[in-house]
């Protein structure tokens, strides 16, 4: 009788896919509501002089997408590396978040940038939480 082999998994790529487009959805939201309520969305430096409906999709889904498909497949191999990718990724959101206040024209796009870039970071943390600890512990003791 052969064991079955179980794949470590450091969390499950499902919570990636609704953390991302969840951020998405929150983010889009909160471009509607700031156009509402007269924010500019333009900008005096950086990337962008304006930014559109389109940015926010293209800017916020698939990044967390794509990288936290990286982190899914290199945390297989060292679990540990799912919580450095969860500090850097959220220090790197919000030092993003903070440059929006330089850049903005007014003070609406900055507040709804930013309030943007924290719904981000905190689905990029709960995307990339290592959360199947107890499988893989429950996993290697099958193994046994």
């Amino acid at each position: 009788m052969q064991a079955e082999a179980r794949f470590k998994m450091p969390f499950n790529f499902a919570q990636v896919v609704i953390a991302a487009f969840g951020a998405m959805s929150l983010s889009v939201l909160a471009y509607f509501i700031a156009r509402v309520i007269g924010a500019s969305m333009e900008y005096s430096g950086g990337l962008f002089q304006n930014l559109d409906f389109i940015h926010i999709v293209r800017f916020t889904a698939p990044p967390i997408l794509v990288l936290g498909f990286l982190t899914f497949l290199i945390g297989r191999a060292k679990p540990g590396f799912c919580r450095i990718a969860q500090v850097i990724g959220v220090a790197v959101v919000l030092a993003s978040a903070v440059v929006q206040w330089f850049f903005a024209e007014d003070w609406g796009t900055a507040l709804a940038v930013t309030i943007m870039h924290l719904v981000v970071a905190a689905s990029w943390y709960i995307a990339v939480n290592y959360s199947n600890r107890k499988f893989n512990e429950i996993a290697e003791l099958e193994n046994i």
